[in-house]
């Protein structure tokens, strides 16, 4: 039986009184946003630090949101033990929200193919290739749907990253999966929390202003579905009022 705090009712019918709500997704793994295959889960973090949005453990769900009905915005930091589950947390979230489409649904991920700190904000394409993603995709149906990739290198191209095999079975055979499971060096974490994690934060908000404004043109083009055209209150984080140090 699922246990709903009064913060979460809350947040649910407002998040349900407006159609188009905009998704922030932090794709990442049980437990730390230290691990590589978490950078999404640290960068949707930092958004919400930055943003002033406090977090609401759903526990039940395997993870925590927030939410801001000035911009009817949804930020969502699963919590699951893999994140090749985090698709679960999607489901769930849909299933209390049905009006959560893939046209304003944003995630923010690790990926493996790209050097450190190269990030790319998208709409569609390929994701088979991503655990994380790959879920996503099959609750949608659809790999239409913004990403911000972020890059943490390649096991086989990253000098830092020795290969051990642990001892909990045939999984850890590979590189990728303990490469991705384990923490980023304290040289390339202090990379990615002053650099890497802010630019992506602002090309998520990129992407937010995109989806605002189609969904602005969809409601001039048809007045009489105008629920909502409401802007973006804060279309970037400046970076120069941020204390990057904490």
């Amino acid at each position: 039986m699922i246990r709903f705090t009064k913060q979460l009712v809350n947040v649910f019918n407002n998040v349900k009184s407006k159609p188009n709500p905009i998704v922030v997704f932090g794709v990442g793994n049980y437990g730390t946003i230290s691990s590589r295959n978490s950078v999404g889960a640290r960068t949707v973090d930092y958004l919400a630090k930055n943003l002033k949005m406090d977090w609401i453990d759903f526990q039940d769900c395997s993870t925590k949101i927030t939410y801001s009905p000035e911009n009817h915005l949804l930020l969502v930091k699963p919590d699951t033990y893999l994140v090749k589950d985090n698709h679960e947390v999607l489901s769930r979230l849909i299933r209390l929200m049905p009006n959560i489409k893939a046209d304003n649904f944003l995630a923010i991920h690790y990926e493996h193919l790209f050097k450190l700190g190269v990030v790319e904000r998208t709409h569609g394409g390929r994701t088979k290739h991503n655990p994380g993603l790959a879920g996503l995709t099959n609750v949608f149906q659809t790999e239409h749907y913004y990403r911000v990739s972020m890059g943490i290198n390649h096991p086989l191209n990253d000098v830092t990253f020795e290969h051990t095999i642990y001892s909990m079975g045939s999984v850890y055979g590979d590189l990728q999966t303990p490469f991705l499971l384990n923490r980023f060096p304290d040289v390339q974490l202090e990379l990615v929390d002053r650099v890497v994690v802010p630019y992506a934060a602002n090309e998520v908000l990129t992407a937010v202003l995109e989806m605002k404004q189609a969904i602005t043109e969809s409601e001039s083009a048809n007045p009489e579905n105008l629920v909502y055209s409401g802007q973006w209150k804060s279309p970037r984080i400046d970076t120069k009022n941020i204390d990057l140090a904490k």
